[in-house]
């Protein structure tokens, strides 16, 4: 592969790392600490006042990285798209994160994140589906077979790609919910989504850049993983999570996989289901739990699993998943 993913991926991760370094004093001195959620597990409580927007550790050199690169070789304005998606969510998480700190715990409002998503989702699809440089298409495994999406099918694809990316990047969110769990499975899973891609494509103009920002993804979560780690020195917030899981779901997307999202994503899926399921349950029964907490993660803390051994388990389970991503496109 060209040599400028490695070396881009190269700049990501020591920038980051640079970044966290001095970073996390700024964060301090600012008192920019988060304030753990009260109907938590008990044992997160010690977690109130560590740092938070630590997810501009790394989206600060996917940015520079994002303006670099497309100027330097013109196939990788798809690749500065994907970024822009991710700087863009980032941006809405960081108000998001913002709010929580200095206004109210809460944070923006359902309704006001909703809205703000749902026009970049819509930005982002409209790009793809008629101003990149490419037809879409959905690439159909075991037959090899790319599905152009064309005329009027464009318009009902658009509203599967708002709610897709909707559903993804907050599944990521809802992840991102113990020290290193987001920021280890985002390493496995997008290495996993970059070696599906190049199985299925090899490297071309469209696909290389994708393949580049699976890696740069990979890097940037590596480096914040150092500062993230059990126990966390700083938190990605919703800064970090919502930007990562757009960006994992839309190189899927542009390269005509998002079905991979069921099987390499699938930690992510489960995550959110998971909380879905609690609070239908618990309407549905009167006051019931499906789970003794939602997401998943929790659960398994509350049944006496440590903090450390749940991320091990969800990061085994999500590098099962990706070499069965893998499996399914060869």
């Amino acid at each position: 592969m060209n040599n400028l993913i490695w070396l881009n991926a190269i700049f990501i991760l020591l920038l980051t790392l640079f970044l966290g370094k001095f970073g996390l004093r700024f964060l301090h001195k600012l008192q920019l600490g988060q304030t753990v959620r009260s109907d938590g597990p008990a044992t997160h409580f010690v977690k109130s006042g560590t740092p938070t927007f630590g997810g501009l550790f790394f989206l600060i050199p996917l940015a520079i990285s994002a303006v670099v690169l497309p100027l330097i070789n013109q196939d990788w304005i798809s690749y500065g798209a994907i970024i822009v998606l991710m700087l863009l969510f980032g941006l809405v998480g960081f108000l998001d994160d913002y709010t929580k700190v200095k206004v109210t715990k809460d944070g923006l409002s359902v309704s006001q994140k909703t809205i703000g998503l749902a026009i970049i989702c819509i930005v982002f699809a409209v790009w793809l589906l008629w101003f990149s440089d490419f037809e879409p298409f959905i690439y159909i495994p075991f037959i090899s077979r790319q599905v152009l999406i064309v005329g009027n099918w464009k318009y009902l694809y658009l509203i599967f790609i708002v709610l897709y990316l909707f559903f993804m990047s907050n599944a990521v969110n809802i992840t991102d919910g113990l020290d290193g769990l987001a920021s280890s499975l985002m390493t496995v899973s997008a290495l996993s989504l970059g070696v599906s891609i190049y199985v299925v494509y090899r490297s071309n103009a469209t696909t290389k850049p994708m393949i580049g920002a699976c890696i740069a993804i990979a890097a940037g979560s590596v480096g914040f993983l150092a500062y993230n780690f059990y126990p966390a020195k700083v938190f990605m917030g919703d800064t970090g999570s919502q930007a990562l899981g757009v960006g994992f779901a839309a190189i899927a997307l542009v390269v005509g996989m998002p079905w991979l999202m069921l099987i390499t994503g699938l930690v992510y899926i489960l995550e959110a289901l998971s909380t879905m399921l609690q609070v239908f349950y618990f309407k549905a029964t009167g006051g019931k739990r499906l789970f003794k907490m939602a997401p998943l993660h929790h659960h398994f803390e509350l049944i006496g699993w440590h903090e450390k051994k749940v991320v091990t388990n969800f990061v085994i389970f999500g590098i099962v998943c990706g070499m069965l991503g893998v499996l399914v496109v060869i």
